[in-house]
């Protein structure tokens, strides 16, 4: 019984404080982790419309504009979220304490590396690290370019629930890709043995790998050709 409420901490965290309206219906869920990470989200509908930066000590409306009602409750709403922390921690404990040798969770990410657009030299682009399905949620993504480090341009988005109780996360890196060059994006999570790692490198375009000289050869060739067919055309014509 014990190691069941470890997996539902762990896993899924707690929902509570559920509302249905006619039309929408609004819960917050919260979670607490061996890592110390702590995730307290508001939901509507499935999606999270808020959530609380324990760095910043507020609550973070991701709506793009904020009803005057949520505003007045911000406040309020990061003081339920401190409340919820202290709460999962107390029952965490009690969970990991009835059964010390339970095995704890542990998916290890899958990665993914893609651009927002078709890779084109000179021309700014974005590169999308994904990690799907990993637990715990703390995770590090580094990215490197010819095999130095990158800092600028690289953004981390919040980490995301999954219905199957992982997560999912985003790194992206704004660049300009040129021909030569090697970007690498590495994960790093407890469950991967070793850090995990996918690369992208620009394309060549087939036409590029032509050589100035092989142009001139095949021009060359064709003119010759045509020059040959014309005067055997007009060799034909020649009156007898």
């Amino acid at each position: 019984m014990a190691l069941s409420v470890i997996a539902l901490i762990l896993s899924a965290g707690a929902a509570c404080g559920y509302i249905q309206t006619q039309s929408h219906n609004f819960h917050y869920i919260y979670g607490c982790y061996e890592s110390d990470d702590v995730r307290v989200d508001a939901v509507v509908d499935g999606d999270v419309v808020a959530y609380a930066d324990f760095n910043k000590e507020e609550v973070v409306w991701v709506l793009p504009h904020l009803p005057q009602p949520a505003k007045d409750f911000k406040k309020m709403a990061y003081g339920v979220a401190k409340a919820s922390t202290a709460h999962c921690h107390s029952v965490l404990g009690k969970a990991k304490n009835a059964d010390p040798g339970a095995p704890l969770r542990q998916d290890p990410p899958d990665i993914y590396i893609y651009t927002r657009y078709e890779g084109e030299a000179s021309v700014m682009n974005t590169l999308f690290c994904v990690a799907n399905h990993f637990y715990p949620p703390t995770i590090n993504f580094t990215w490197t370019k010819n095999g130095v480090e990158l800092t600028e341009g690289v953004a981390n988005l919040r980490y995301r629930h999954n219905r199957d109780g992982t997560f999912h996360m985003i790194s992206t890196l704004l660049f300009t890709p040129q021909p030569g060059d090697h970007y690498i994006c590495t994960v790093e999570h407890q469950a991967a043995k070793v850090p995990v790692s996918k690369s992208w490198e620009l394309k060549e375009n087939k036409m590029s790998r032509v050589s100035p000289e092989a142009v001139f050869f095949g021009v060359s060739v064709v003119l010759c050709l045509m020059g040959f067919g014309t005067g055997v055309f007009f060799f034909i014509k020649q009156p007898n």
